[in-house]
């Protein structure tokens, strides 16, 4: 059995339809997650004792976000922080997400990011600001421009 010249073009339309998709398939929902901070500064975020300083996320926060992505409370995924807890990040809501995992974009990738901003925010390579807002808007751009090097402008 043969495709045709009509079944390759769909195949071939379809491949370059989903591939950029799943990329996008690990950005939390902007209209749930947001990103939201604490009031941190740089050289608090930078001591050694930082991030054992910030409480767990509680129970309430996460059934809260659970919600919001339709999730019962008896989902055992880890949730993510948009913006991390190194960054200043906290753990309202609307900085939390169960953030799915996959190979190349998953949350090995993203803690990758995250401990490269830091290191150029300690220092003293990037702002913060620039930091944080790189990660809410797009952790995937975040992370092709600051860990792979590539400047990704789609």
């Amino acid at each position: 059995m043969t495709l045709g010249r009509a079944g390759t073009t769909f195949i071939a339309a379809t491949f370059l339809l989903v591939v950029p998709s799943l990329a996008h398939a690990q950005l939390p929902n902007s209209l749930v997650t947001s990103g939201a901070k604490t009031k941190a500064t740089e050289t608090q975020l930078c001591s050694a004792d930082y991030a054992a300083s910030v409480p767990e996320i509680s129970k309430r926060e996460r059934s809260e976000v659970l919600s919001r992505y339709g999730r019962r409370d008896d989902f055992q995924g880890p949730l993510d922080h948009l913006i991390p807890v190194s960054l200043g990040g906290s753990n309202d809501p609307d900085n939390l997400w169960p953030m799915p995992d996959n190979k190349e974009y998953g949350i090995a990738a993203k803690n990758e990011l995250e401990e490269k901003l830091h290191t150029m925010v300690c220092g003293k390579q990037l702002p913060l600001k620039t930091a944080q807002d790189a990660i809410r808007k797009n952790w995937v751009k975040a992370y092709d421009q600051y860990v792979k090097g590539t400047n990704n402008t789609k």
